[in-house]
């Protein structure tokens, strides 16, 4: 039975357990995270070590929470001094693998956010061996080891016409230049300021994605302490943004009219 050992922030369990996890277990790979391999009490560090050392497979969950944690990048500097060729990153939430290791930086990801019923299907063809040929256009999977992968570097920029309603009454239409990522808030250095004292100094932030070579852009709450909401809808995660929805944070109102 083939092992494949998951690294991930304490913030991406549901993700691992909704989309990776099953789909490994039903194909009968042994599929180790420490969300539920890890008993009470036990001594953490022995177990992932332990863990570890028997694993063919390490799979690490790309987060901006997975960039923050030590013990994902403990476990995955090991895993690419010791698993040459067989890491895979995948894509759960908007970052830069670079920034968690620079060695990330040179394997490509897959990436869930846009099908991740079909990044399973990649990830499972990779793990058992098999060779699976990407749809036209698709991002490239690691197939090959470290010295071998063929990096690509996308432009990822967009230009976004919003409507602002803030809670004074002062608002009115704004042109957003977003490169890569833009932050929402408070902040006097946010990207989009908001004056509203119940929108937190770093609220929320766009993120320009490109999957099948077609742009489109994202939204995901900063651990904002009132939430942020998409057509009256809290936001739990990374979620895509279409023309018309309507994003509240704190007092404020901003519609969305158009991704240029």
């Amino acid at each position: 039975m083939k092992r494949v050992f998951i690294s991930h922030s304490s913030k991406d369990v549901g993700f691992v357990l909704s989309y990776i996890k099953p789909v490994l277990d039903r194909a009968g790979v042994f599929a180790w995270c420490s969300a539920t391999d890890i008993p009470m009490a036990a001594d953490w560090e022995r177990q992932i070590r332990s863990a570890l050392a028997q694993t063919d497979w390490f799979v690490v969950v790309l987060s901006p929470d997975a960039q923050q944690s030590e013990w994902v990048q403990s476990e995955t500097h090991w895993a690419l001094e010791h698993l040459r060729g067989r890491v895979i990153p995948v894509m759960a939430r908007g970052c830069e693998p670079g920034e968690l290791h620079l060695r990330l930086g040179t394997i490509q990801y897959i990436d869930f956010r846009s099908d991740p019923v079909q990044a399973a299907a990649h990830l499972l063809a990779l793990v058992e061996g098999k060779v699976s040929t990407p749809e036209p256009a698709a991002r490239p999977l690691p197939y090959a080891d470290l010295e071998q992968t063929t990096i690509i570097r996308e432009t990822r920029q967009a230009q976004l016409r919003l409507f602002i309603e803030l809670p004074t009454g002062i608002g009115g239409e704004r042109v957003l230049q977003v490169h890569r990522s833009a932050t929402i808030g408070r902040a006097d250095d946010a990207d989009l300021q908001l004056r509203d004292d119940c929108v937190s100094r770093k609220h929320a932030r766009f993120t320009v994605i490109t999957a099948d070579q077609i742009p489109f852009v994202t939204l995901t709450d900063l651990n904002s302490a009132n939430g942020t909401f998409v057509n009256q809808v809290r936001v739990l995660s990374e979620q895509r943004l279409a023309v018309g929805d309507l994003l509240e944070m704190g007092n404020s109102r901003v519609e969305l009219r158009a991704i240029d």
